[in-house]
């Protein structure tokens, strides 16, 4: 949700007649990693809100210099509030509350240079191989194996943080090969290229695709299962099944859909026969215990071949 404060338009409107006028570095709404910080106010004194896993709470800053603290409440918790710092950070902050950071930018600006790539290629982008896949952003966020963190460079080491825990690893970048080098030696992931456009029938992704759970509920259980089938004539068919035992017997629950898709290297549109268009961020990758079944992840949920195909 977006909201345009007051005093932010007024701002904006006084530098739409003077060109020359200097904008506040602290009102607007900041955003990254899961959090959205819009503030308004001018000399130091700022209020408005910050939002985090859907919870938006009053916040209240004081800046000296190009750093501030602050403070937000919590409704129904105590303490009910909760002090952070921010820390100039180029077109953003490095929020920090808790010992937890986030990297937050200003909208509607554009992201922070991306960091350097050693031997002069850039490490931003989508990155793919047979032990994995990674994704850099331009804004020090990014993604390996599914799991979101962030990464810093310096010089020929790259270092990938995520909530608990940090590894450094030398880096290098040729053309569209980037090379991870650790101590049990090198891997080496191909740049995928991103596709514009709907895409195409990716034939390599024609098969047919499950993954299932089970989880122990109320002195019962509950079995899931949901399988993707996508055919070379750009036909797909999606079934799934719910199963739930307990004390007093069981119920099953069944759902289905079908329709078109497309693919390009990084997304699959699903276009339904009831008329709804839905696009996943796609990623390959082969299971990390069956090393040689080859997976897609959907927004992060995990299909597993279920015939024979070779590894990605």
């Amino acid at each position: 949700m977006r909201v345009i404060w007051i005093g932010l338009m007024a701002a904006l409107a006084l530098q739409a007649q003077n060109p020359l006028a200097r904008t506040d570095s602290f009102v607007g709404t900041f955003q990254g990693d899961g959090v959205t910080l819009q503030l308004g106010g001018s000399g130091g004194t700022y209020t408005g809100s910050l939002t985090f896993a859907g919870y938006k709470m009053p916040a209240r800053v004081k800046a000296s210099g190009g750093n501030a603290t602050g403070e937000f409440d919590v409704n129904g918790q105590t303490p009910q509030t909760y002090g952070f710092t921010m820390v100039a950070e180029g077109n953003g902050f490095r929020l920090t509350s808790e010992g937890k950071e986030y990297r937050i930018v200003r909208q509607g600006e554009a992201a922070a240079p991306a960091p350097a790539a050693a031997s002069g290629g850039s490490i931003v982008g989508t990155w793919r191989g047979a032990q994995g896949t990674a994704r850099f952003r331009a804004d020090s966020t990014g993604m390996m194996d599914g799991v979101e963190g962030r990464y810093s460079i310096k010089g020929d080491q790259l270092t990938l943080m995520r909530e608990s825990a940090q590894i450094t690893l030398g880096f290098e970048v040729r053309g569209d090969v980037l090379t991870l080098l650790g101590g049990k030696g090198a891997v080496t992931l191909n740049r995928v290229k991103e596709d514009s456009g709907p895409g195409s029938v990716h034939q390599e992704l024609v098969g047919k695709w499950c993954w299932i759970s089970q989880t122990n509920v109320n002195q019962g259980a509950r079995q899931s299962s949901r399988c993707l089938t996508l055919n070379g004539n750009g036909t797909y068919a999606n079934a799934g099944l719910t199963d739930n035992y307990g004390p007093n017997g069981g119920a099953t629950g069944e759902s289905s859909d079908s329709g078109t898709w497309t693919a390009t290297e990084t997304t699959i549109t699903a276009h339904s026969a009831s008329g709804k268009v839905t696009t996943y961020q796609l990623e390959k990758r082969n299971h990390p215990k069956n090393v040689r079944d080859p997976m897609i992840v959907l927004d992060g949920q995990a299909f597993v071949t279920y015939y024979n195909k070779p590894p990605w």
